[in-house]
């Protein structure tokens, strides 16, 4: 089963000189993905959480993978 790890960003709180979008795309550099966005401006984001009993190639193959088991 694949468990999800999840952070939310309050995009309100980002000083004036930095955009939004880089902030997404740096949390995307780690390994983070963008969920969604409310009204408000929050940023919702999950990673998939690494098994850590798994082998260290089983879990290169499962971090390349693009399918989901939600």
């Amino acid at each position: 089963m694949t468990r999800w790890e999840y952070r939310k960003i309050d995009l309100n709180d980002v000083p004036r000189r930095v955009d939004d979008i880089d902030v997404l795309i740096d949390a995307g550099k780690d390994g983070w993905e963008l969920v969604g966005v409310t009204t408000n401006n929050i940023a919702y984001l999950k990673r998939r959480l690494e098994d850590p009993a798994a082998p260290p190639t089983a879990r290169r193959r499962a971090a390349s993978s693009r399918t989901s088991e939600a």
